[in-house]
């Protein structure tokens, strides 16, 4: 009997030990998990985001975005951010002149009645400071084929998903214009041609155009509707940076990356006068003036990600989050507690890197 309960015993401590290795296993690899799930989504966001900023007043071979000209190809946006307070009222994302610029301190009826294209119930509500938003415009990176290679890009064109509607950038050194796909054979057979063209009658390369405006949504996969409705989207609702994007010729939201639940944006201005410019950025600012967003050459961006799912074992309620460094927390689970009983119980990361205006900070420093 003793040698049967001394058996049982170390059998007991045997298996308390096996459960406490699984258990610190589990826990270990939950963690990881949290980690690498934080740091994939931060990365996709860089990469959405870096790409619009180093394509921001790319309008293929133009010295100047002011040379492009909106009219003649007879582009127009269906569906628009433009609004009384955020000029053009129309037509807003052909507002080449501006290839970025953006906002801060916005609520969402503020961001619905400056940016009328995002939905109130999709962006994400930011205590006491708002939430920053980004536009960037310029032209996608790849040039149109030439199918054939006979120097006529019509056909390279028709192949397009969508061309028809979707607005395309043509240009060299001395002006470009903005046109619909459908529109661009007309415009070469006339006489003179409206289309740009080198001196061996070659068609000048061309871009499909695009604009940008980031923000975050309170949720990732919305549930019904195109709106986010509460607790039925993602079981637990995901903070989610989104996009409006021109598709064709309509603005179109589109989700990004979840789990980032903050963002923030520094804008690094070239002050150097006139003459002396050298595309470097010499001071940055969260708030440049109007003047200022034509001096704009770098961006730092800042990111607050959070895991996906909450878990007991985790307690963020002593901690704040400084995105910019200007010493003013801009996130502290306590604040949001109201919303999300279990906003406290998420492992967060903040993630940082900056990005050049190649575009424009090149042009600059010539």
């Amino acid at each position: 009997l003793i040698e049967m309960m001394v058996g049982l015993s170390i059998g007991l401590f045997l298996t308390l030990g096996l459960f406490t290795l699984i258990s610190n296993t589990s826990q270990s690899f939950k963690i990881q998990d949290d980690f690498a799930r934080m740091q994939d989504n931060a990365a996709a966001a860089f990469r959405y985001i870096g790409s619009s900023l180093r394509l921001a007043g790319f309008y293929g071979y133009t010295d100047s975005p002011n040379t492009i000209d909106t009219v003649i190809g007879g582009v127009a946006t269906t569906t628009d951010c433009g609004s009384a307070t955020n000029l053009p009222a129309t037509n807003w994302a052909l507002s080449v002149a501006v290839p970025i610029n953006g906002f801060t301190g916005l609520t969402p009826i503020a961001a619905n009645a400056t940016l009328p294209c995002i939905a109130i119930a999709n962006f994400l509500s930011v205590p006491t400071v708002g939430q920053q938003v980004l536009v960037t415009r310029g032209a996608v990176g790849v040039r149109i084929p030439d199918p054939n290679g006979d120097g006529n890009l019509s056909d390279g064109l028709a192949a397009q998903t969508g061309f028809a509607t979707t607005i395309y950038v043509q240009s060299n050194a001395s002006g470009g214009m903005l046109f619909y796909g459908t529109n661009f054979a007309t415009m070469r057979a006339a006489n003179p041609p409206q289309t740009i063209r080198l001196s061996t009658g070659t068609d000048v390369d061309i871009f499909e155009y695009q604009t940008h405006v980031y923000y975050l949504r309170p949720c990732s996969r919305i549930a019904t509707g195109t709106t986010c409705t509460g607790t039925a989207d993602d079981n637990k609702p995901i903070p989610t940076l989104v996009r409006q994007e021109l598709r064709g010729s309509v603005m179109t939201e589109v989700a990004l990356a979840e789990g980032i639940e903050r963002i923030s944006y520094l804008y690094g201005i070239d002050t150097l006068p006139a003459g002396a410019l050298d595309g470097v950025a010499d001071t940055f600012t969260a708030t440049p003036s109007t003047a200022d967003w034509a001096n704009v050459v770098t961006v730092r961006v800042t990111l607050l990600a959070r895991s996906a799912t909450p878990s007991a074992q985790i307690d963020d309620s002593n901690k704040t989050y400084d995105l910019n460094g200007d010493n003013v927390y801009d996130f502290r689970c306590q604040d949001v507690l109201a919303a999300e009983p279990y906003a406290c119980q998420f492992r967060r990361k903040v993630f940082t890197q900056l990005f050049q205006l190649r575009n424009i900070a090149q042009r600059r420093g010539m």
